[in-house]
């Protein structure tokens, strides 16, 4: 068995090649024992720290893939060996460099690494290789040296984490006298289940939706024509586990990070929808159309700047006038997709009632009659349960499940179907 790294034909592999290629980043030392901790100097060696922990990540991963293809001494191995040492010297101001992994989060240092869209399945490639040998940190010297790194991947790589320990790995490097990288085993056992490969294809259904979320996005805000298809394909994939077991998916809706907020909301309220549509009975073929719907139900934010978006206080009532706009705007957007001959009702009626409510209470206002669609009723239900029980710029603590069931149950006939909760 390999240990699971991110696969190169993904559609990330371009940006992972921008990313190998990128100048590295200087980090000012001297600075470091001068500045205030809070202050805006701090924040921006902060800000240079996190940029070189990224691309340390990346690195290891692109190091990763490239010694399971080659081996250890392929010179394609020569450009990410260099470029971790240089990383790593860099950051090592006189004390090894600290990558820990913690509840599925990486840290250099005590400082967490914050994934952007794109950068998730690079990251998840990393993570899931060190949880399958149950490594919690890895720890580089500033005298680490070619040949001990390229060593180190090799082992890592070859080895198989279903028949060999933490241990094992650790003897190999011994044996193989490795010197300047130090392993500690996770203090949090993980126990290994027969079901390891769907939670594997659930995690990589997940991540390409979310990074098909980031990249219509930004599309939209660059004022350019969003592509449909990688978004269609990844809804099918999560489609089909779900037929297969859905409890896995439903169990990836509990990460959350309020830094990446957008992308795993849309993901989440699409996942939750589908477990909702195949309760009352939605065929195969329309459950991926509802799947669509609810990942793209909030397009319309993509019209909204960020500072509004991440603002923690309240809005002005120019700001609130935006959002409670951002529904009609989703219909537009929807309509400029790339990829889609007919823009399917369902689409258009998650974007346009998601937050319509049950009494037509919330907006937009209907002035005309109108019937809600099924689609739109169960987008509700997701969307606010997700949001509710998410972390927030606002709300950084998350509400507990069930105190948040109890809260939709309070308002069942004014905001919900009473038929769908």
């Amino acid at each position: 068995m390999a240990i699971p790294v991110s696969n190169p034909k993904q559609s990330g592999k371009a940006k992972e090649d921008k990313l190998a290629s990128q100048p590295i980043l200087t980090h000012e030392k001297s600075l470091t024992a001068k500045i205030g901790k809070g202050s805006e100097a701090s924040d921006i060696v902060d800000q240079q720290l996190v940029s070189l922990g990224t691309q340390l990540v990346t690195q290891l991963n692109v190091l990763f893939k490239t010694s399971r293809l080659h081996g250890r001494t392929n010179t394609a191995l020569d450009q990410p060996v260099e470029t971790i040492l240089t990383l790593v010297r860099t950051l090592a101001q006189d004390k090894n460099v600290v990558l820990r992994l913690q509840n599925d989060f990486l840290f250099l240092g005590e400082m967490h690494l914050k994934m952007d869209a794109h950068l998730m399945a690079l990251f998840t490639g990393v993570i899931d290789s060190l949880n399958a040998w149950r490594i919690g940190a890895l720890s580089f010297a500033s005298t680490l040296q070619s040949k001990d790194l390229r060593e180190f991947a090799y082992q890592f790589v070859t080895l198989d984490p279903a028949t060999h320990a933490f241990a094992d790995l650790v003897q190999r490097l011994k044996d193989q006298a490795v010197q300047g990288i130090d392993l500690e085993e996770s203090r949090f056992v993980t126990v290994r289940r027969d079901d390891k490969q769907g939670k594997l294809l659930a995690k990589s259904g997940y991540v390409k939706a979310a990074g098909s979320v980031g990249e219509m996005v930004q599309s939209v805000r660059d004022g350019r024509t969003p592509n449909f298809k990688q978004a269609k394909r990844a809804i099918q994939n999560i489609v089909d586990l779900m037929m297969d077991d859905e409890s896995v998916l439903l169990g990836l809706t509990t990460l959350r990070c309020h830094d990446q907020y957008t992308h795993n909301h849309s993901v989440n309220v699409a996942v939750l929808s589908l477990a909702l549509g195949n309760r009352v009975g939605y065929p195969k073929a329309e459950l991926a159309d509802l799947g669509l719907a609810a990942l793209f139900h909030d397009l319309g934010k993509a019209t909204i700047p960020a500072e509004v978006l991440n603002k923690p206080g309240d809005f002005t009532e120019d700001e609130w006038a935006r959002m409670r706009n951002h529904p009609t705007e989703g219909v537009i957007g929807l309509a400029k997709l790339r990829g889609i001959t007919n823009l399917p009702g369902r689409m258009a009626a998650a974007a346009f009632e998601h937050h319509m409510n049950y009494d037509f209470s919330g907006y937009p206002k209907i002035t005309v009659p109108w019937k809600q669609s099924l689609t739109g009723r169960i987008l509700m239900i997701a969307d606010c349960y997700d949001a509710m029980t998410s972390s927030r710029v606002y709300r950084r603590e998350p509400i507990a499940p069930e105190k948040v069931l109890k809260m939709m149950f309070a308002k069942i006939a004014q905001s919900f179907d009473p038929m769908l909760l």
